[in-house]
């Protein structure tokens, strides 16, 4: 005990100052304002603006965190430099394929396909569009890939040698001087872009069927409407509520990127709804993903424990179980307890056994006078130093029992010994007068 207490001190002084340290760590981390790259889509799109007007927002309010906002060519380009730890955090287009390295934080808004065709093309389908010219966004965004699965889809693809990628000003440009028939855009209904672009021309918006087919393909997406007048109200534009395919545009983010700081960021995105809504008219779309066996991609874990924070807790649900498991949990601990105390009285009882035969040999020892007794008192007290030892070593008795042991013993190992030299006639007197 007296060489263990020693060691005890400084395992126990060392680990309150690694305890300390981890804090003064931890609180140093944690007064560090952290940084959030976040890929935001094409100059102009209502994508940027919304994620511009998040970071702005976000970075007025003391969150521990600082969003920058980048100007890009699109969904596509996003996902490479996420994947690649350009950036923490990205806006996609929900039907662009993506890697395990990337997981959901929220629902932004709904795009819908647009396509969009003069009244003197004769294009009234997606279909028709075999050997017409035909504007389509650039290969770094996730509407290319969108244009490209239609027309696969609808057995077109080889027979658009004119889908010319450009930029929505190109491509608008482009319909204005009639070099161009079409122009196809995933976009939200009532983009400013698409309405710059209809003005009062003999435009029309051709409907996107078989939404319902193509989700067999490509889960993304789901049956939608651009809904009557989107885009002109008197005469209307459409005219009808017109059927198209529809995708979530998606705040993403890297795997690997800390489950807290992602949760600080959803909520903060939540709480501050009203506030984005001043900047950004499509922040009243936001809203939680689905959940991960209805969604094409997995909730980054920090924004799901946002999600479902006001979900039961495990032991809520499991509530029986629990109550079960506890039941069983303290059965087991009684019994552990009886046990317990069921060794400690047989290792007493063991101890005062080996006493109660120290005793009895100091009481022999006293009156015996025979030498071949006296060494037979003398292998005995060996054999019960032996058992006690053993004991020791197999911890059946503590170092203090065996110390107050051994003080016994060598009383009566002097006394047998002392006995023995007067009985071998090699020393006069009295025993009991030398003690």
């Amino acid at each position: 005990m007296q060489l263990i207490a020693p060691r005890l001190r400084v395992i126990l002084i060392a680990t309150i100052w690694l305890i300390a340290l981890a804090a003064l760590v931890l609180w140093l981390g944690s007064s560090r304002l952290q940084r959030v790259a976040i890929a935001g889509g094409p100059a102009g799109s209502e994508t940027l603006a919304l994620t511009e007007a998040i970071a702005s927002v976000l970075n007025e309010k003391d969150l521990g965190f600082r969003l920058i906002v980048f100007e890009t060519g699109g969904s596509q380009q996003n996902l490479q430099l996420l994947e690649k730890g350009r950036v923490e955090m990205a806006e996609i287009q929900g039907d662009t394929p993506a890697s395990d390295a990337v997981m959901g934080v929220t629902t932004l808004y709904q795009d819908s396909y647009h396509l969009i065709a003069s009244d003197d093309s004769g294009v009234s389908s997606f279909a028709d569009l075999a050997g017409r010219r035909v504007a389509i966004p650039s290969a770094s965004s996730g509407q290319f890939n969108s244009f490209w699965f239609l027309a696969r889809h609808f057995g077109v693809a080889d027979e658009l040698p004119r889908a010319l990628p450009m930029s929505e000003d190109a491509a608008n440009f482009a319909m204005e001087l009639g070099q161009v028939d079409a122009v196809f855009r995933v976009r939200a209904p009532g983009n400013d872009a698409i309405r710059e672009l209809i003005g009062d021309r003999n435009l029309q918006l051709i409907p996107i069927e078989q939404a319902q087919a193509l989700a067999l393909k490509q889960p993304a997406i789901a049956p939608g409407l651009i809904p009557r007048g989107s885009y002109r109200g008197s005469p209307a534009l459409p005219q009808q509520n017109l059927d198209t395919a529809v995708v979530d545009r998606l705040l993403v983010a890297r795997a690997d990127l800390d489950e807290g700081l992602v949760y600080r960021i959803t909520r903060a995105i939540y709480e501050n709804r009203s506030e984005i809504l001043d900047h950004s008219l499509l922040a009243g779309f936001i809203g939680p993903l689905p959940d991960d066996s209805d969604s094409v991609i997995t909730a980054h874990p920090g924004a799901r424990s946002y999600f479902d924070r006001e979900k039961p807790g495990i032991m809520q649900r499991n509530a029986r179980s629990v109550s079960a498991m506890l039941y069983m949990m303290a059965i087991i601990f009684s019994a552990l307890l009886a046990l317990r105390t069921h060794w400690v009285r047989s290792r007493r009882m063991r101890m005062h056994d080996f006493n109660r035969r120290l005793m009895e040999l100091s009481s022999l020892a006293r009156t015996d006078s025979r030498v071949d007794t006296l060494h037979k008192h003398k292998h005995e007290l060996m054999d019960i130093l032996e058992e006690v030892v053993g004991d020791l070593e197999r911890e059946r008795v503590s170092q203090d029992e065996f110390e107050h042991f051994s003080f016994t013993w060598q009383a009566v190992d002097a006394l047998v010994r002392d006995r023995l030299l007067l009985a071998s006639g090699i020393v006069t007197g009295s025993v009991e007068e030398k003690s």
